[in-house]
């Protein structure tokens, strides 16, 4: 049984926090108070009760107003959580993508030091492509622009032109 190894999809993980986000968005839309201020005082739901007359009946008045009573701190906990989870999404995110760019950096120094000029600087290494050092790496001449003119057609501007 093979193993994929481990992977993190980081447009998962922004989707998941933007889904989070306009959760919390839409239940505020959707009620007459500002969920993200009340929910976060515990306070809102309360205000939801209808009084007998509205409701038709004196004991499902008092059952809804012990309901939303209650009810005020599921929202403060789920309105609370909600934007912790989007938010740690979101820090997770970041974290993965600046690991991700420090691999790549890594990667482009050690291109730098074993196939470009070795009295380079280094730190120059990661303002360059990939596919610019897939140019420098081919022999200089016709084979260097044919080359060039393969990543050009495909989107990615190195700089040596045919």
């Amino acid at each position: 049984m093979g193993n994929d190894g481990f992977r993190v999809d980081l447009g998962a993980l922004q989707q998941a926090s933007q889904g989070v986000n306009d959760a919390i968005a839409a239940l505020e839309d959707e009620l007459p108070w500002p969920v993200k201020k009340l929910g976060n005082d515990g306070q809102g739901v309360a205000m939801m009760t209808l009084n007998a007359e509205e409701s038709g009946s004196a004991l499902v008045a008092e059952a809804l107003r012990m309901f939303c009573g209650k009810w005020n701190y599921g929202v403060k906990f789920l309105v609370e959580e909600g934007a912790a989870a989007a938010a740690a999404l979101t820090d997770t995110r970041t974290e993965y993508e600046k690991m991700e760019q420090g691999v790549i950096d890594a990667f482009k120094k050690i291109m730098g030091a074993g196939f470009d000029n070795p009295t380079a600087d280094l730190n120059a290494a990661p303002q360059k492509s990939l596919a610019q050092f897939g140019v420098d790496i081919a022999p200089e001449g016709l084979t260097q622009q044919g080359v060039s003119q393969a990543f050009n057609q495909r989107g990615w501007n190195t700089r040596v032109e045919s």
